[in-house]
Formats: C-alpha cells, structure tokens, sequence
C-alpha cells in the first residue's frame, strides 16, 4: 500500500511539472515565437533542469507540438462538454452560453491567441500541422455553432468562415492587448464585471438587434 502511494505520489508530481513547464512553454512560444525560445529558459523559469525537459518532451520541435496539443485540448474538452451539456437547451440560450465560455477561455489562455498569432508568422511545415492535426476539425465544429447562430440572428448573414474570423479577432484583442487596455481604460480586462459587459458588447456588435429584442 505505502509502495503504491509513494507512486502515485510521483507521479502526480511528475503531472505536475509536465503542467507547469507547459504554461511556461505557451507563454514564451507566444511571447518569443519558436525561433526565439529557449529550453534552457523556459526550465529556469519552471525551476528544474533543462534535461528534464528534454526527458518528458524531446527537443524544442516536440514541445512545441506538446503544447499545441495540451492548449488545444483544453479549449476542445471545455467545447465539447459544454455542447453535451447543453443539448437540451434551447438553441439561442446555448449560443449564449457558448460566446459566453469563449470568451472566458480567451480571458483564461490569452497566450493561446498569442501563440496561434506566432504560428501564423513562422515556419509553414508547423501551420500546416496546426492545421491537419486541430484546425480544420475545430473549425468544422465551430461553424456548425455560428451557422446555427446566423439563422437565430446572432450572427451576421455572410461567409460563416470569414463572420468566425471577424468573432474571434473582436472576441480575443482586448486580452491579447490587455496591458494596452489597462494603461488607457485604468480597468482590469480580467475582471468579472468587464468580461461580463465584453460577452454582452459581443452580442449586441454581431446580432440582429431585432432578434435580440424580440427574445
């Protein structure tokens, strides 16, 4: 039993680190892009060896791919169980809910959007892997929401693919720019009460504001 504790309680701690060493992967891989990274930084910043890292991940090119895994498979469980969760529910309250969870996730892993912003700048063979492995699929998911969301008027009327690019630049700049904002609104975007009114300014900059007054 003691044998058996002692393991799991190594093992928890191993869990452990791997978590820690992957925020602080995303953050400087969304900071630094991957060219400028170190692993030797990121395990100063973990406190640990840099061998440790190369233990658990491999080289650069895999944690990088480590990270983009644990950060996308974040965002599609939280996605994905809220949509089961919510299938009873009426269709325009579970939208709701959705942009709602959206953009919370965005106020939670700003370095998630930093770190697609890097992707999107660097080397093509690890976009074209970002978007085989995650993208195409999650995006499929995503506009199957939006297009529902156009017909209530909760979205404008258009290219769902371009309207969904539109959603997630006004739904991520203001935590991708935060320090921009706090200096000029001497507000907190993190805050509960400007990521409620953000959720409700999203509402009212993409609906039909008849359908809204209607509901």
């Amino acid at each position: 039993m003691e044998k058996n504790t002692k393991k799991r309680s190594e093992q928890e701690r191993s869990h452990e680190t791997k978590l820690k060493i992957l925020n602080i992967a995303l953050n400087e891989f969304a900071s630094s892009g991957f060219e400028g990274v170190s692993i030797r930084v990121i395990a100063t910043r973990a406190g640990v060896n840099h061998t440790l890292i190369s233990h658990h991940f491999g080289n650069k090119e895999a944690l990088w791919k480590a990270t983009a895994e644990w950060a996308f498979g974040i965002y599609d469980k939280k996605f994905m169980e809220r949509r089961e969760a919510l299938k009873k529910v009426e269709t325009y309250e579970m939208i709701r809910v959705l942009i709602k969870d959206f953009v919370e996730f965005c106020a939670k892993y700003p370095d998630f959007h930093r770190f697609m912003l890097q992707a999107n700048q660097s080397d093509t063979k690890r976009l074209n892997w970002l978007t085989d492995r995650f993208l195409r699929s999650g995006a499929d998911a995503e506009l199957g929401v939006l297009q529902q969301a156009q017909e209530l008027g909760l979205m404008p009327q258009g290219d769902s693919l371009h309207i969904r690019y539109l959603f997630i630049g006004a739904a991520t700049s203001i935590f991708i720019f935060a320090p921009e904002f706090s200096r000029l609104s001497g507000t907190d975007p993190f805050s509960e009460d400007i990521m409620e009114q953000h959720v409700k300014y999203l509402l009212s900059l993409f609906s039909d504001k008849t359908t809204l007054n209607t509901k």
